[in-house]
């Protein structure tokens, strides 16, 4: 078997509503979905989810890096051979780990549908067939963040997230006002301050404040590289944190790896550049014995679905799973036509092959900038 043709399709997909957080409100999703085609008539699906201000990787970047070096890189391979293809593409282009993930699910996709195994067992067997998830609450007003809330907690989800970083003292404001309308047995409460506390001793003097509001997790409170900040407020705040922007590099593991205890490592698909990637991380966190979730970085349904197979094979997850955005997306916008169910706490992964989803680019062309073949 040969890859042909890929297939790059940038897209504007619209969310149902704004979300906000520290950095901007975002009214649409700015991802780009992927197609690749075999001599053999297979097919593999994949997209990729870049956030520039975070990553400094951008849609109109990504498109560029697969059109230029990586696709080219796959052109007359084996699709099956996904080890080899990746190094393929690390090899025709440093980082741009989004744009790599889009193929790399899209190959996965292939090799699942070849051998009529989901991607799930292809990575070494699922732990879980449904998988826990958070529901995100984006920055706002106290009391449109508590309608969310509320809501939420109706719907039966037992951890709530909130999107902050501005300030700490803006922070706390949102999560008292959470907390007391869910109750004090209600939900558990994480906090995602998005690397925004730049004044890294401000936090310590609300450390017994955030510890009365019933936190499961608090979430990059400093910039990606403050490996020293973040172990020091480890030590004395006694709720865990959770490593996002800090978790990009296999430089980042190994700073995890020194001093793991009371760290979270929330892994993205699309930052570990794809599937295969990830796994390895999945599996090295197990060996490490630190604890693991999965995030979510803006992916519509395919790559929402790619993230919910890895999340499977965590053997103990104890934490819920972030898969928000596919769920942000309208129904007539999504061109997955059976995708998960994220109306629920918990999400039942797909087991036929592959993605195990089916794929409709017809229901996405009123929102795709461009289609571009390479072959």
């Amino acid at each position: 078997m040969k890859i042909t043709e890929v297939l790059i399709r940038p897209m504007r997909i619209p969310r149902k509503e704004s979300f906000a957080v520290r950095t901007g409100a975002y009214d649409f999703l700015p991802n780009t979905h992927v197609e690749i085609r075999t001599d053999e008539g297979l097919v593999g699906h994949g997209e990729g989810a870049p956030i520039v201000d975070y990553f400094g990787e951008g849609q109109e970047s990504m498109v560029e890096t697969m059109k230029r070096y990586l696709a080219p890189a796959l052109l007359g391979k084996d699709p099956l051979n996904i080890r080899e293809r990746i190094r393929d593409m690390d090899a025709a282009i440093p980082r741009n780990p989004c744009a790599k993930a889009a193929l790399d699910i899209a190959l996965h996709d292939i090799k699942g549908k070849a051998f009529g195994a989901s991607i799930g067992s292809l990575l070494g067997g699922a732990s879980s067939r449904e998988v826990p998830i958070t529901v995100s609450i984006g920055l706002a007003e106290s009391e449109k963040m508590k309608a969310k809330a509320v809501e939420a907690a109706e719907q039966g989800f037992t951890v709530l997230k909130l999107k902050g970083g501005q300030s700490v003292v803006e922070d706390l404001t949102h999560l008292s006002v959470v907390r007391e309308a869910v109750g004090e047995r209600g939900p558990w409460l994480r906090l995602d301050a998005n690397a925004g506390y730049v004044n890294r001793g401000e936090i310590y003097r609300y450390l017994d404040e955030l510890r009365a509001l019933r936190l499961i997790l608090l979430e990059q409170p400093y910039p990606s590289q403050e490996w020293e900040a973040l172990r020091s407020l480890r030590d004395q705040l006694r709720i865990p944190i959770l490593l996002d922007e800090s978790m990009q590099t296999p430089w980042d593991f190994q700073q995890l790896v020194k001093s793991p205890e009371g760290f979270v490592a929330n892994l993205k698909v699309q930052i570990c550049g794809g599937l295969y990637k990830a796994s390895q991380l999945v599996a090295a966190c197990e060996r490490f014995q630190i604890p693991v979730m999965i995030g979510s970085q803006r992916e519509s349904a395919i790559g929402n679905t790619a993230s919910l197979h890895l999340a499977s094979l965590i053997t103990r997850m104890d934490y819920t799973c972030d898969q928000r955005y596919a769920n942000a997306v309208p129904e007539s916008a999504e061109v997955v036509v059976d995708g998960p169910s994220l109306a629920r706490p918990m999400v039942t992964v797909p087991t036929g092959p592959g993605l195990g989803v089916t794929v409709d680019w017809k229901r996405g062309e009123a929102n795709a900038l461009a289609t571009l073949s390479v072959r």
